[in-house]
Formats: C-alpha cells, structure tokens, sequence
C-alpha cells in the first residue's frame, strides 16, 4: 500500500481489522470496508476505515459499487474471509492493469477460484 492509494478489506475479522491497520499506517487515502455484519463498523472506522459496506444492504453485486465509487476500482483489495465467491468480488474490485489483490482467508473444502491467464497478467 502506498500513499494516496485506494484500498478494500474484504472481512472485518482480526485479520480484516488488521489490514485496516495497515494500509492507514502506509498512508492510503480511502479504505473501503466490507462486511455482512454491520456491527463491525464502529470498530474499523475507529482504525481508520472511511467507507463501510455492507453487501446485503446493496441492489447490485459489491464489487460493482466499489468500482463506481472508485471511479474505475481500488488500488489494493484484502481478501480475508476465504471462499471463492468473496474472493472474486475481491478481484474484480481491483483497477484493471495494476490493482492488487491480496487472498489472505483460506475457507478448507472450497471450490476454489478461477482465473483466467489474462487476469492474472491484468490485475
């Protein structure tokens, strides 16, 4: 995470809240936060969150809202609930050509994720 950049943690656990943590110690300008549980919130504002979101209070799929909100995607997602579903939103939260996405939650027995060459090259 640099200064100035866009971030969303995806899962506000510890290791979520821990993310928090860190991209407000590296400087980003906007950490996106997602989580079902909405109650979690207070916390990750108090650790420098600036945007909450929760999924099932949304018309349209979270990483759609993120990438309007962002004018295009954030410059670095944190993936850390585990599960292929939330780590495709994670994915497709990112700027097209040089966004990050970080998969820290690991979710045994999963399916797993799917990728295409071209999204790996891509971002």
């Amino acid at each position: 995470v640099t200064p100035g950049s866009t971030c969303a943690i995806f899962g506000l656990g510890g290791v979520g809240l821990s993310a928090v943590m860190g991209c407000k110690a590296s400087g980003a300008s906007r950490i996106i936060v997602i989580d079902i549980n909405s109650e979690k919130f207070t916390k990750a504002k108090a650790l420098g969150a600036t945007d909450c979101l929760n999924p099932k209070d949304l018309d349209k799929p979270i990483q759609e809202v993120i990438v309007e909100m962002t004018n295009g995607g954030v410059d670095f997602a944190f993936e850390c609930v585990g599960g292929a579903k939330i780590m495709r939103e994670a994915l497709d939260s990112v700027t097209v050509g040089w966004g990050v996405c970080t998969i820290i939650g690991v979710n045994i027995g999963d399916n797993g994720l799917n990728v295409s060459a071209v999204e790996l090259l891509m971002g």
